[in-house]
């Protein structure tokens, strides 16, 4: 994976995600959006095959890289509860 940053203000933020596909973005966006100071959270990937995603998040005012880097942290949390759930379930 490799991200550029496109373009940044302080309520808006578009990344070039490199190497990933829907899996990740879904989760992400899902994370961005139950986030009370996200106010639009998506991305856009032009050809599944020879294009990378590009997320696009806009806050109310918050600083879109902490508003990604929380996200980030809940997807990992949730992954993580999976995991134990779904280990304890198959002992």
């Amino acid at each position: 994976m490799e991200l550029t940053i496109l373009n940044k203000t302080d309520k808006e933020i578009n990344i070039k995600v490199a190497g990933e596909t829907h899996t990740l973005l879904i989760m992400l966006k899902t994370a961005l959006l139950n986030n009370k100071h996200v106010e639009i959270a998506t991305y856009d990937i032009k050809h599944p095959t020879i294009s990378d995603p590009v997320l696009f998040v806009r806050t109310d005012g918050a600083d879109p890289v902490d508003v990604i880097k929380k996200a980030s942290k809940e997807m990992v949390k949730e992954c993580d509860e999976f995991s134990k759930l779904f280990t304890k379930k198959t002992k």
